[in-house]
């Protein structure tokens, strides 16, 4: 992240926004995540970076996967991806982990007000959107078979807005 988006995400308005839809923000230096999100099945790790005209908004689901339910959770990936207009999910095979990926290819969103409306707009969708997949994969992993039609339904409310 440049010291310029440092200013930025660090500044009392934008922690403030953080704060409001319950994410910490991460004090600790030696984490590379820039805030975390206690949830009910999972929590949930954000990064932020950016490069040239791009900000990348990188969340982490931190919930257990089993070795077993991998193929199954890239068909859940899938449908959601595909009820999606921004952003998407992947499973990072490395760390064993489910990501979203938000990326927004604006330079103004450097300004603070665009980032505080941005985020306060995004962040309560993005948890929506997290619930609604986590209730999918816990479903997947705790053995109940869930038909594509209904998990497609798991995310119709959450298409395009996350």
């Amino acid at each position: 992240m440049t010291d310029e988006l440092k200013k930025i995400i660090f500044s009392p308005q934008i922690l403030n926004v953080f704060s409001e839809h319950n994410w910490i923000i991460n004090t600790d230096t030696k984490n590379k995540f820039h805030s975390y999100f206690i949830g009910e099945i999972a929590d949930y790790y954000l990064n932020i970076y950016n490069d040239k005209d791009k900000i990348y908004f990188q969340f982490t689901l931190d919930i257990e996967i089993p070795k077993n339910k991998i193929n199954e959770l890239l068909v859940l990936i899938n449908i959601a991806n595909q009820n999606l207009k921004e952003g998407f999910f992947v499973f990072d095979f490395n760390v064993m982990k489910i990501k979203y990926n938000l990326i927004v290819f604006s330079p103004s969103i450097i300004e603070e007000y665009i980032l505080y409306n941005f985020l306060k707009t995004k962040l309560d969708l993005i948890v929506s959107l997290f619930h609604n997949f986590v209730s999918g994969v816990h479903n997947l992993v705790y053995g109940e078979k869930i038909e594509n039609a209904a998990l497609e339904l798991l995310f119709m409310n959450n298409e395009g807005c996350a």
